[in-house]
């Protein structure tokens, strides 16, 4: 996975723009350009067929690429409140998300068609992933000392399919132009399963491994805000943030059966994170 990080983050410094788009954004305005700057429309040229870059037809399609950390900001990890109160002397922690893992990073693979000039439909293969981190789980019944929980990594591979709608393009100086834009997002996720691995402190005799979350599919939905600015002919480069939440797992069937007394701990596992993610575009 760490080839496909690398290969998807010099993907993405890729990018597309169409020929109004580019004739306005570098400096070059023509008449028909500046009448797609009156109407906002910077990437089509209705008066020259769609013919503007050596003579060769632009299409409606592009690739897209992008990479960057997830920020955990929410969701439950382990949910102490809910263990069997039958245990009596013992004392599970709730755990949250941003505290059982460290930040995720994600890379995205996919395309984009243009709909009109300020508006495309969007879709994207995401993989995530995110390392577990060791916390205090609390004491157990019949322990002497407080146990310590690591979660195994959450990885994810997800599809996504989305709306994207720009806005006026701005300019900074003289020279850099860039476009903003909003867009929403809906797909689901496949989450692996995830375990929990438990030692007391001082006794290492007492280290397991129990299943805590069945892996499975789960919905995903994201909010984005973005600005793209153009690098080359057909090319732009963006960066964007917002808010994507994925949703809960079901809690592990053996966990019952392996550690009675965590059964209801695992009730969490939905995440909500603010992606940061460098996005290039390349228009055919």
């Amino acid at each position: 996975m760490r080839l496909l990080s690398l290969a998807a983050l010099g993907v993405s410094t890729l990018a597309l723009s169409g020929c109004s788009f580019f004739n306005g954004l570098m400096g070059q305005p023509t008449h028909h350009g500046a009448n797609n700057h009156h109407n906002g429309g910077y990437y089509a040229a209705p008066n020259c067929g769609n013919r503007c870059v050596g003579g060769k037809q632009i299409s409606k399609w592009n690739i897209e690429a992008g990479a960057g950390p997830d920020f955990i900001v929410g969701g439950d990890a382990i949910t102490g409140g809910d263990t069997h109160q039958a245990f009596v002397g013992q004392q599970i922690n709730s755990v949250s998300m941003q505290d059982a893992y460290d930040d995720a990073y994600s890379v995205g693979l996919g395309g984009s068609y243009m709909l009109n000039p300020n508006r495309k439909l969007t879709g994207q293969y995401i993989y995530s992933a995110a390392s577990g981190q060791t916390n205090v789980l609390g004491t157990e019944v019949g322990a002497a000392t407080p146990t310590n929980a690591t979660l195994s990594d959450y990885e994810s591979h997800g599809v996504e399919a989305g709306l994207r709608q720009y806005f006026t393009p701005r300019v900074i100086g003289q020279s850099v132009r860039y476009r903003p834009y909003v867009e929403g997002k809906l797909g689901a996720a496949y989450v692996d399963d995830i375990s929990l691995s438990t030692v007391q402190q001082g006794n290492a005799a007492s280290a397991r491994t129990v299943d805590f979350y069945d892996g499975g599919w789960v919905p995903t939905a994201a909010g984005l805000v973005g600005v793209e600015t153009p690098i080359f002919n057909r090319a732009t480069l963006g960066i964007e943030t917002g808010l994507r939440y994925t949703g809960a797992l079901e809690s592990a069937n053996a966990l019952p059966g392996q550690a009675p007394n965590l059964s209801g701990a695992n009730n969490g596992s939905e995440r909500w994170t603010v992606p940061l993610q460098i996005r290039g575009r390349y228009r055919f």
